[in-house]
């Protein structure tokens, strides 16, 4: 595929971070000129890179062409790592999904060998994914991957496991890189969602929002002026680990009190099963050693007084995070995600009822708390958004990637250079 310049790989990675856009506002983003902005969208349309969409009328009256990345003009793999099972997703240059999969994770019952467990397995199995799966899907360029625990997204580096005993200073974007062949980008897993919210989902047309990830632990990523915050060392966003004066529990962090042991999923089902032990009266003592989520979801729908307590109780947990988030950031809207979002019927009045008490009416004008609509794989989707943005950034500065295990890499056709530096 022909070499694009500079100019040309800014107006590929407006068009992507835009969606569907005008010249106009591909004009504005690139602060290139109209003029310059025109000719580049002409070549490209030429060279096969974008398609000239369907006409929108723009305020003046005339029509006013959308452009968009042709959707194979590459793919970029996502993947996300749970406790017990990882999910793969590959997307096209449209931000599309085109394949999906949820797998195991086998974890070393020596905990030292945690990390080179999964980096094999996860190596393993997306080189049998883009062999078997992902003929025709255009050159693999790049792979996101989202990580439980503490993550520094700038050196690639898996800080620390946390719920995943063993994992300390893994440098996983280096290892997998030299294995795929590809670029590899980490982000954390809130982190990761909240990207996907800002450009598919809640937060598409927001400039400044929150969102706080209820999965296996709890973390929170903070987008301000559609830019995500990372911090420092890239640890920006660890609500989880705020202690709450009025919760006993320990953390994986080893602190006492920390938000994720009563709003994470892990930290509801403990919750439920230690108050079950003491004899209370529920539905959900019928089989109280084999509770999980949906089981506890279906008692409150039910209408189980207890399962409704309890919830009620955890949404002032959450409500707390929520107003913490509120006064330090004011933004426009806090969205709710992850999997323990399932039960927003019977949190969101006890959020609503916190932040209400907790913050100044004047932070609170114009804002909204949004549950978002959760999908198991958004984390896989948003790791492969982070990392097509990274690829398109660095491929502009002109960085050299690892090219790692080439030949078996362009054997399975994962060496996905399209473009190449220009003057």
């Amino acid at each position: 595929m022909q070499s694009l310049r500079k100019n040309e790989i800014k107006v590929l990675h407006s068009i992507f971070s835009l969606g569907q856009s005008t010249r106009q506002r591909i004009a504005r983003r690139t602060r290139l000129s109209l003029v310059k902005v025109s000719s580049i969208l002409s070549l490209l349309e030429k060279g096969g890179f974008i398609l000239k969409a369907s006409s929108a009328n723009a305020r003046s009256g005339r029509p006013s062409h959308l452009f968009r990345l042709k959707p194979k003009l590459g793919c970029a793999l996502g993947v996300a790592v749970g406790l017990d099972r990882f999910n793969v997703i590959a997307m096209d240059a449209g931000k599309d999904i085109t394949f999906r999969r949820e797998l195991p994770l086998s974890l070393s019952a020596d905990l030292s060998a945690n990390a080179q467990a999964i980096i094999d397995q996860l190596s393993q199995e997306l080189l049998r994914v883009v062999k078997k799966d992902l003929k025709g899907s255009g050159p693999i360029l790049t792979l996101g991957v989202a990580l439980p625990g503490l993550v520094d997204p700038r050196t690639g580096t898996w800080l620390l496991g946390l719920w995943l005993p063993g994992i300390a200073n893994v440098s996983v974007a280096g290892l997998l890189a030299e294995r795929l062949g590809i670029p590899v980008f980490v982000e954390d897993i809130a982190r990761s969602v909240a990207f996907y919210e800002l450009h598919r989902g809640s937060g598409r047309r927001v400039r400044s929002f929150v969102l706080i990830y209820l999965g296996s632990g709890v973390g929170s990523g903070i987008v301000i002026n559609r830019r995500i915050y990372r911090g420092l060392h890239g640890l920006a966003g660890e609500i989880g680990h705020i202690e709450h004066a009025d919760n006993a529990y320990r953390c994986s962090c080893n602190n006492v009190g920390c938000l994720e042991t009563v709003i994470s999923t892990v930290g509801m089902q403990r919750m439920f099963k230690d108050r079950l032990a003491q004899g209370v009266i529920s539905s959900l003592q019928a089989d109280a050693s084999a509770l999980d989520l949906e089981r506890i979801l279906l008692a409150a729908r039910e209408g189980d007084r207890f399962t409704k307590s309890t919830l009620r109780e955890i949404g002032h947990f959450l409500g707390d995070a929520c107003a913490i988030l509120i006064k330090m950031f004011n933004p426009e809207r806090v969205i709710i995600s992850g999997r323990g979002s399932m039960f927003r019927d019977f949190l969101k009045d006890s959020v609503e009822e916190v932040i209400h008490h907790g913050v100044i009416p004047e932070m609170l004008a114009g804002y909204r708390t949004v549950f978002a609509e959760y999908d198991p794989f958004q984390e896989a989707h948003g790791a492969a958004l982070v990392a097509a943005n990274h690829y398109f950034d660095r491929t502009l500065r002109g960085m050299v990637f690892p090219q790692g295990n080439v030949r078996e890499a362009e054997a399975l056709g994962m060496r996905g250079e399209i473009f190449s530096e220009g003057q």
